[in-house]
C-alpha cells in the first residue's frame, strides 16, 4: 500500500468531508440494487484490531457498508488474523463494496497504526480491558473511532477515552448498537409523541444464556506462553476466555446487560439515580465472574413519577433469551433485536390511535399484540421504507452506518453513541458490581455520570 504524506491525508479527508456534503451519508444501504442506484459514497479506509467473535460481526457488516475499505487487520492470535484477512479478501469483487485488496496483517497494534498512514478509521473489538489502550492511541495517531462496548473494564479508563476524543478532536463511537437501529428510534417517537405508554412506570429487561461449556481452541493455533505473557494473559483458557475472568471483563452484566440497560436510560430520559443488586459465582468453580445477576434501579424523570428497572443476566439458563419492557398506565412495549418479540399492548379499554387501528394482532401467549413493525408501516411511508431498509440491514450495520455517516461528514453530533452516551451507560452497568459487593443500594447523583 502507498503511503501518503501529512499534506495528502488532510487534503483526503477534506475530500471526505466535502462528499458528505453531497449526499453521501444516505448511500449506506445494502443490497447490490439499491447500491448501483445511488450515487458512488466517499471512500473511508479503515484497519480493526482485534478480530475475534464480535470483531468478526463487526467487520462483516462494514464489509456490507458502500465505500468502506479495510486496508489493515491486527490481532494477537493467527487463527483470528488469517481469518479476517480472508474474510476482506472474499469481498474484493464483491459488486456492493468492492475491496481494494487483501488487509495488512499486524500483530501489533502500535506497528498497524504507525504504518497505515492512509486509514482513516479504527474499529477496536478487543477484550474491554484493552479499550481504551487501543481506543486512544489509535485517536492520537489521528483516527475516528468505533469502540465496541463495554466503553472500558473501569470508570476512570472510560473517561480517559472521553477527553482522549475531544483533546484530539476525533470521534469515537461506543458499540450500543440499538441506538441506531431504526425500530428502536420509531419505538421511542411512539412513547414521546403518540404517548402509547401514557404515564412511564416501569421497564424490564433480560438477557438469558444457557449454561455452556468455555471456549476452546485448536492445538494448530496455541499461543506461545512467553507471548501470551507479553499480553498479560496467563494461559490460553484466559485468553479465550477472558469474558469470565475479573482482569479482563466486568463479566455477564457488562457483555450483554449494558446493551439493555442503556435503552433503560434512554427511554426513561435519565440516568438512575439509584441501584442494587445480586450476584452468584458458585455455578462454575472454573471462573470468576457473577453468572447470573439481578438488579433493580430507579429513576426520576424530570417531568411524571419516578421509574423502576428491573434488569437480569442468566448465564445458566436460556428461557425467554433477551428482551427490553416498558410499562405505562396506558399500554406496554416490548422490544428485542429479535423483531418477532416487538409488539404493542394497550391496557384493558385503552382505545389505540387512529393510525394504528387497521393493523391486525396477533396472539401471545393469550394476549393480544400488536406488531411493532407493522405499527411502525402504519405510521406512513416514512415508516414503510424505514422498514424496508431494516429488512435486508444487519443489526450492528447500522451502528456503524451511523459511525462512517459521521465520518464523511466530519460531524460528531451525528454519533448515535458518543462518550456523552456511552460514559453515563458504563456507570450505571459497572456501578451493578459494588453494589453486589456491599449488599446495599447504591446512590448515583448527577455527578457520578460527569465526563
Amino acid at each position: 500500500m502507498d503511503s501518503k504524506t501529512k499534506s495528502g491525508q488532510m487534503k483526503r479527508r477534506t475530500f471526505l468531508a466535502g462528499a458528505a456534503a453531497a449526499g453521501a451519508g444516505a448511500m449506506l444501504t445494502s443490497g447490490v440494487r439499491r447500491a448501483r442506484a445511488q450515487a458512488k459514497p466517499a471512500d473511508v479506509n479503515v484497519g480493526i484490531i482485534g478480530t475475534g467473535t464480535q470483531g468478526m460481526v463487526l467487520l462483516r457488516d462494514a464489509l456490507r457498508i458502500p465505500g468502506v475499505k479495510f486496508r489493515a487487520v491486527c490481532d494477537i492470535w493467527d487463527f483470528s488474523l488469517r481469518y479476517s484477512s480472508g474474510t476482506v479478501r472474499k469481498f474484493v469483487k464483491n459488486p456492493v463494496n468492492p475491496q481494494p485488496g487483501a488487509p495488512n496483517q499486524y500483530k501489533d497494534y502500535k506497528e498497524m497504526l504507525a504504518k497505515e498512514k492512509d486509514l482513516d478509521a479504527c474499529i477496536v473489538a478487543t477484550p474491554d480491558w484493552m479499550h481504551a489502550e487501543h481506543a486512544i492511541a489509535a485517536m492520537k495517531a489521528g483516527l475516528h473511532v468505533y469502540c465496541e462496548k463495554e466503553m472500558s473494564k473501569t470508570l476512570s479508563l472510560a473517561k480517559d477515552m472521553a477527553v482522549a476524543s475531544k483533546e484530539t478532536g476525533k470521534m469515537l463511537q461506543i458499540g450500543h448498537q440499538r441506538r441506531s437501529n431504526p425500530v428502536y428510534l420509531w419505538a421511542l417517537k411512539m412513547i414521546q409523541e403518540d404517548k402509547l405508554l401514557g404515564k412511564f412506570r416501569s421497564c424490564h429487561g433480560q438477557w438469558n444464556r444457557a449454561a455452556s461449556e468455555k471456549r476452546n481452541w485448536h492445538p494448530r493455533y496455541v499461543i506461545p506462553e512467553a507471548e501470551l505473557k507479553k499480553h498479560g494473559y496467563e494461559s490460553m483458557d484466559q485468553f479465550r476466555n477472558w469474558r469470565w475472568f475479573k482482569k479482563y471483563s466486568s463479566g455477564p452484566i457488562a457483555d450483554l446487560g449494558s446493551h439493555q440497560i442503556d435503552i433503560f436510560s434512554w427511554y426513561v430520559g435519565v440516568e438512575p439515580h439509584s441501584v442494587q443488586a445480586v450476584g452468584g459465582d458458585d455455578y462454575w468453580p472454573d471462573r470468576e465472574w457473577y453468572e447470573d445477576v439481578m438488579c433493580l434501579y430507579e429513576y426520576k424523570p424530570k417531568a411524571g413519577p419516578s421509574v423502576r428497572g428491573f434488569y437480569q443476566v442468566q448465564s445458566t439458563n436460556g428461557f425467554g433469551h433477551y428482551y427490553e419492557r416498558f410499562m405505562g398506565d396506558k399500554g406496554t412495549i416490548t422490544m428485542s433485536e429479535d423483531h418477532r418479540k416487538c409488539t404493542f399492548v394497550p391496557e384493558r379499554g385503552t382505545p389505540v390511535p387512529a393510525w394504528m387501528e387497521n393493523v391486525q394482532t396477533v396472539d401471545i401467549g393469550g394476549t393480544q399484540a400488536y406488531p411493532l413493525i407493522e405499527c411502525i408501516k402504519a405510521k406512513g411511508p416514512q415508516g414503510v421504507k424505514d422498514m424496508e431498509v431494516w429488512k435486508v440491514t444487519n443489526i450492528h450495520q447500522f451502528h456503524l452506518m451511523n459511525f462512517f455517516n459521521a465520518v464523511r461528514a466530519n460531524d460528531p453530533k451525528k454519533l448515535s453513541c458518543p462518550p456523552s452516551v456511552g460514559y453515563p451507560t458504563a456507570v450505571a452497568v459497572l456501578n451493578v458490581i459494588p453494589a453486589i459487593e456491599k449488599g446495599t443500594k447504591l446512590e448515583l447523583d448527577e455527578k457520578a455520570y460527569e465526563i
